[in-house]
């Protein structure tokens, strides 16, 4: 058998004649190919932007402007103005073709702005009209006018059917409001009714807040919307978060007529919501032009105080200016009370304007005064508050921006007067402010961050019904410089009053305060030795800090007139003393609450003067609350002799201060000869027993006229006391015997009549006197009332004979006696 040819197996190694030919012509096609490429990258941009705007037009959009950016087969990136008030920064658009010009499939924007006062439904349903089966929005912008709310939505929107079984579109959204706010998923579907657009939020499938209702165009250019949140938590605040809204638009633009209704429900607070446009509300002057919109909230506290609710109520009212840039805000609240706020049953008044000043700054300037103020939580409720009062030139601007958020920031000026209280306003601890205050300070979300107050003058009331009267206040921070801490200084001024004497004041305040400030300085009486050494700190990370007052130990010999120290409290000049006296006061914060304490201290204290005279006064007085005073049980007091209208002696009492009045709670003294006992009675009152009191001493202004009197009293009184003052309400003194009255002095008065006591001009007395020249008694009663020590009054009761007055005829007497009466030194003025 032969073999195999193998030769004719193997393959032919040349091309035939045709193959060399096309190899040649490759270079040539690719060449035209890539020319061609780069032909369509150069002008399919200029080509499909006139097509494209052409495309807009033809759908509605008349107005219609776009740039394109970037175009490829099948695709384009353009920035699109649809219209005023809507577009988009960047529109990415897919087509069917490979040609930009083909029928659209796919739209994605993003950068998207929406001017609420130009937009309506109609611009929805034209969009809705174009051939494009899937929109993708990125990132929404809402404005109005100069206002802006940023507002990050992403969504996806499908077209579902196609023609005339065309049903809507349907996708899903992701809303992010802003910081502090939660995201929300929602279901979205957009249909076409007979009036016109309707869109229809489900909530999406997930945890956070469930929004559900329907935005829909109605007829008559009207749209209509119906909201319902549940399930929202915002920042702080304590949730679940449920709320209702519904409103109304008819028209656009300027002409737009609206109205809003809504209600919020948390676990402590009920909010509704009234706003219209034209604005007719109740706050708006009568007769005045209505303003072009308004919005009124208020709020009410549903929770309990005592819980981890709030209570009471507020009102928020917002109106448009009549040019539509800024707004016209009042703000009220009353009885608010949340166990975070430092003061209970606080209140808040003011009127303002803000403008929005763009890049989401605003500038808040108050129209007019304001006040605010509550009560401190220091276990009895001490009422607090503080005014602001422009003025005539002042004002109080403060400009911020970032929101509420980690990238606010903001600046105030200040020029005014502040006026403060603590204490209740009839007897204020602390009552007092500024004139031709001037002040700006910067902040961040780190706090302060700088600081300076200038040329401020105190001349308000101040510290127990005292003045600060010249003083000057200056302030420097500046946070970025830890070398210069914060400082505020107040010196060259001087107080004075009815309480406190007169002093002048060098403190200051510094540190940081963020971290600790620290307070000292020292208030120097102005022509007395008197000194007050005052000092104080704070620290912000506890939210605790004390101040403190005391007098150093002061001997009264080496003050020459002491009416000095206690200026107006109506004692008469001089009046010299002996002794010493000391104390001080202490407040303190912590966590909300603030305590006072203090205590005042006398050893050997005598005082010698015309109408007051004490010997021998010792003890402590220990106070475990300022405002208003208060001190624990069993306070003592003991004096050798106290002179005054009355004159008493062997002085000791015990006794309580509470809500900055005595309660007496037990004593004994001498007065006239006899011996008086105290004792506390009911309602905070106290009780008198007097006995063995001679009639004479009693009444040493009718010794000192030239009357004789015999007898002794005994009896009951019954008072209280107004503030630290007695007052005698109820009881009287009886002669505990027959006695006698008689007159041996003639001299001042016609023959055989006797001096008159507190004459009245109607020839009456002088019968009175005449039957007292030598009258026996068989019933004598004395009762006197209101403040006994500083201007006592009695009426004095009298049954008896004068055996040579209408021929013994019996005579009862009813007599008002007062001051003059009852003090030596004032009948002698008065026979004067």
């Amino acid at each position: 058998m032969r073999p195999p040819d193998v030769r004719a197996a193997k393959p032919r190694r040349h091309l035939p004649p045709w193959g060399k030919r096309w190899l040649w012509a490759l270079p040539p096609a690719g060449l035209a190919i890539a020319g061609a490429i780069l032909a369509g990258r150069l002008f399919l941009p200029a080509t499909a932007e006139p097509r494209l705007a052409a495309a807009l037009v033809e759908a509605g959009f008349p107005q219609a402007q776009v740039t394109v950016r970037h175009a490829g087969w099948g695709w384009l990136e353009a920035g699109v103005r649809l219209q005023p008030g809507l577009e988009a920064d960047t529109a990415l658009v897919t087509f069917t073709g490979l040609v930009p010009w083909g029928t659209p499939a796919r739209l994605a924007l993003t950068g998207v702005s929406v001017d609420a006062g130009l937009v309506d439904g109609q611009a929805l349903a034209r969009l809705m009209d174009m051939p494009i089966d899937h929109v993708e929005i990125g990132a929404a912008q809402v404005i109005h006018g100069d206002w802006s709310v940023p507002l990050v939505v992403n969504a996806t929107l499908d077209r579902q059917g196609r023609g005339g079984a065309a049903t809507g579109w349907q996708g899903q959204a992701v809303l992010e409001p802003g910081e502090g706010w939660p995201a929300c998923a929602l279901t979205l579907h957009l249909s076409k009714t007979q009036d016109g657009p309707k869109l229809t939020v489900e909530p999406a499938p997930g945890d956070g807040p469930r929004v559900s209702g329907t935005v829909a165009a109605g007829g008559d250019n009207t749209t209509k919307a119906d909201l319902t949140v549940t399930g929202l938590r915002v920042r702080d605040w304590p949730g679940p978060v449920a709320g209702h809204l519904t409103g109304q638009l008819v028209g656009r633009g300027d002409t737009a007529r609206w109205t809003i209704s809504a209600t919020v429900d948390t676990p402590d607070a009920h909010l509704t919501l009234e706003g219209a446009r034209p604005w007719a509300g109740d706050q708006h002057p009568a007769g005045a032009a209505a303003a072009p919109w308004g919005v009124v909230v208020k709020a009410r506290g549903a929770g309990a105080p005592a819980a981890a609710g709030w209570s009471g109520s507020g009102q928020l009212t917002l109106t448009g200016t009549a040019d539509g840039r800024a707004l016209a805000l009042a703000l009220s609240a009353e009885g608010v009370t949340a166990p975070e706020l430092p003061l209970m049953a606080s209140f808040l008044g003011l009127t303002a304007t803000a403008t929005p000043q763009g890049d989401g700054a605003w500038a808040l300037a108050l129209v007019g005064p304001a006040q605010a103020g509550g009560r401190l939580r220091d276990g009895q409720g001490t009422p607090v508050s503080l005014g602001w009062d422009p003025g005539a030139d002042g004002h109080l601007a403060v400009t911020w921006q970032g929101g509420l958020g980690k990238e606010r920031r903001g600046h105030v000026d200040v020029q005014g007067a502040v006026v403060g209280r603590l204490g209740p306003a009839s007897a204020p601890l602390v009552a007092g402010g500024t004139t031709d205050l001037r002040a700006a300070a910067d902040w961040d979300a780190g706090g302060l961050s700088t600081l300076e107050a200038t040329a401020v003058s105190l001349a308000a009331p101040v510290l127990l019904n005292a003045r600060l009267e010249g003083a000057h206040l200056s302030a420097g921070f500046d946070r970025t410089h830890r070398g210069s801490p914060w400082q505020v200084t107040l010196d060259g001024g001087r107080v004075q009053g009815t309480v406190l004497p007169p002093l002048a004041l060098a403190v200051t305040l510094s540190g940081d305060p963020a971290g600790a400030l620290t307070l000292a300085g020292q208030a120097r009486g102005l022509g007395t030795p008197l000194v007050l050494g005052v000092s104080g700190h704070w620290t912000a990370a506890d939210q605790r800090g004390e101040a403190a007052a005391v007098l150093e130990p002061l001997t009264l010999s080496a003050v020459p007139d002491l009416t000095q120290l206690l200026p107006g409290a109506g004692l008469a000049a001089p009046m010299s003393g002996l002794g010493t006296i000391a104390g001080g006061a202490r407040l303190s914060w912590d966590q909300g609450r603030l305590a006072g304490s203090g205590d005042l201290r006398a050893e050997g204290v005598s005082l010698f003067g015309p109408r007051l005279s004490i010997d021998g006064l010792d003890g402590q007085v220990t106070l475990d609350g300022l405002f208003p005073l208060h001190s624990p049980p069993a306070q003592h007091l003991k004096a050798k002799a106290v002179g005054a209208a009355l004159a008493l002696g062997d002085l000791g009492l015990e006794f309580q201060l509470v809500d900055g009045r005595v309660l007496l709670q037990g004593g004994d003294l001498s007065w006239a000869g006899g011996h008086v006992h105290l004792a506390p009675d009911e309602d905070g009152g106290f009780s008198a027993t007097v006995s063995g009191v001679d009639l004479a001493r009693a009444l040493p202004g009718w010794s000192a006229a030239g009357y004789t009197l015999q007898g002794t009293l005994g009896g009951r009184l019954l008072g209280r006391f107004d503030g630290l003052t007695p007052v005698l309400t109820y009881g009287g003194l009886e002669a505990e015997g027959p006695g006698h009255i008689g007159y041996s002095d003639r001299s001042g008065g016609e023959a055989g009549i006797p001096v008159v006591l507190n004459p009245d001009h109607n020839g009456k007395v002088a019968l009175v006197t005449r039957a007292l020249a030598d009258y026996d008694y068989q019933a004598l009663t004395v009762q006197p009332t209101g403040p006994i020590l500083t201007d006592p009054r009695a009426r004095l009761l009298l049954r008896g004979v004068n055996p040579e007055f209408y021929g013994g005829y019996p005579v009862d007497l009813d007599l008002d006696l007062d001051a003059g009466d009852l003090s030596a030194g004032g009948t002698q003025d008065r026979r004067r």
